[in-house]
């Protein structure tokens, strides 16, 4: 699997800062409309990046939202992959993939075993986004 380093950094850091807000109590559940000004667009560095939840639908937008399964970005690319342009089809698998493999990682770092984290994983979105592990 090729996902780019930047991806997966960006994917612990989004994971590490939901974690560190739910085990604070200060994890709010909202969408990416609130503090828009603030926020940069992963691909372009500029501001007013909407917040997108990889995993999106009525259970998975949740599950984004509180384990911090989000990325930002530019409005106009944010349309692409909702609108699933061969471009967002793309980049939608991609952060899939890295959210994926960053959580298993964080599990196997604290003593689970790879199958126990795909298993994990599996209970928590029913679906493996990753070719080189496969679910029993």
């Amino acid at each position: 699997m090729n996902i780019p380093d930047r991806y997966i950094d960006y994917a612990l850091n989004k994971i590490w800062d939901a974690a560190k807000e739910r085990d604070q109590g200060k994890r709010k559940k909202y969408n990416g409309y609130k503090d828009k000004p603030n926020r940069t667009c992963f691909y372009r560095e500029t501001g007013g990046a909407e917040r997108h939840e990889v995993f999106y639908g009525t259970a998975e937008r949740e599950i984004s939202i509180m384990y911090g399964f989000q990325v930002d970005l530019a409005p106009e690319l944010h349309w692409e992959i909702h609108h699933e342009t061969e471009w967002g089809r793309k980049e939608d698998m991609l952060w899939r993939q890295a959210y994926q493999t960053v959580y298993m990682d964080c599990l196997e770092a604290d003593g689970l075993s790879r199958e126990e984290a795909l298993a994990a994983w599996m209970i928590l979105m029913s679906r493996n986004y990753l070719e080189d592990v496969v679910p029993e």
